[in-house]
């Protein structure tokens, strides 16, 4: 993702008709299918001109030839510049993820993932007590 490397991503998720690859982005409704997943990536992909994650919390159980990876995406992405900058505006978001991925022959590719959004914390120790 962060090389723009389309054919690279599309390498890594699992094909195999008999067992339908699955992905939920960010606040998007759940994919089916190899080709849906795909083009979902290809349509981020061009539509976002800087994307770089950062993995924390990574957590891996493995049984058999499936493993389960969670982890905190902590993204940074920007999409089209405007009025000739160089970058457009960065955003940052963090994201907890569920990858599910099966060892093939040709070595581990996703099955499914999962990515939802995590909320900002809207606790403030300072917010004026309105009970009293």
């Amino acid at each position: 993702m962060e090389q723009g490397d389309f054919d690279t991503v599309t390498d890594l998720w699992l094909d195999d008709p008999a067992a339908p690859v699955s992905c939920v982005h960010p606040g998007w409704p759940v994919l089916t299918g190899r080709g849906e997943v795909l083009r979902s990536y290809a349509l981020i992909m061009a539509n976002t001109d800087y994307i770089q994650f950062f993995l924390t919390d990574i957590e891996i159980s493995l049984a058999g030839d499936v493993a389960i990876v969670t982890c905190t995406e902590n993204i940074l992405s920007g999409g089209p510049a405007e009025d000739g900058a160089e970058l457009g505006p960065l955003l940052g978001e963090l994201v907890v993820a569920t990858n599910v991925f099966r060892r093939t022959s040709e070595g581990w590719r996703i099955w499914s993932h999962h990515g939802s959004p995590v909320l900002p914390d809207t606790d403030d120790d300072n917010a004026p007590d309105t009970d009293s």
